[in-house]
C-alpha cells in the first residue's frame, strides 16, 4: 500500500488527476482472487 502511496503522489506531482475512486479500483485490480470477499464487503459497504 505505501508503493502505491508513492505512485499515486508521482502521478500527482506531474499532473494526474486521480480521484479517490480511480485509486481503490486501482488497487482492487491488483489484489489476488484470495481477496475477493474483502471486495465485496467493501462495495456492499458503500451501499449501505
Amino acid at each position: 500500500m505505501m508503493q502505491f502511496m508513492g505512485y499515486f503522489a508521482e502521478a500527482s506531482e506531474n499532473g494526474a488527476e486521480l480521484d479517490y475512486n480511480t485509486q481503490i479500483e486501482m488497487v482492487f485490480k491488483t489484489l489476488s482472487k484470495d481477496f475477493v470477499g474483502f471486495r465485496a464487503a467493501y462495495n456492499f459497504r458503500g451501499r449501505e
